[in-house]
């Protein structure tokens, strides 16, 4: 099955496609399951690199372009 990262199906509409729909329900589920991780592995991929800002250090936090905090650094 080749994932569209533009198109995610639900639990229903997956169970409908026709390469799903003969198989026993836990076969489904276990299809359903590899789908949506390949799914937000596609998703990643695509996004690598295309972040909205920058990631800063000044010591004490993480911060975010516009000076904001993002993460307590430890």
């Amino acid at each position: 099955m080749k994932i569209d990262p533009n198109i995610e199906y639900n639990w229903n509409q997956f169970r409908s496609l026709p390469e799903v729909r003969s198989l026993n329900e836990s076969e489904q589920q276990r299809r359903y399951y590899f789908y949506l991780d390949a799914l937000a592995n596609e998703r990643f991929r695509q996004n690598k690199g295309d972040t909205n800002f920058i990631l800063q250090e000044n010591g004490f936090f993480l911060l975010q372009e516009d000076g904001n905090r993002l993460i307590w650094k430890l």
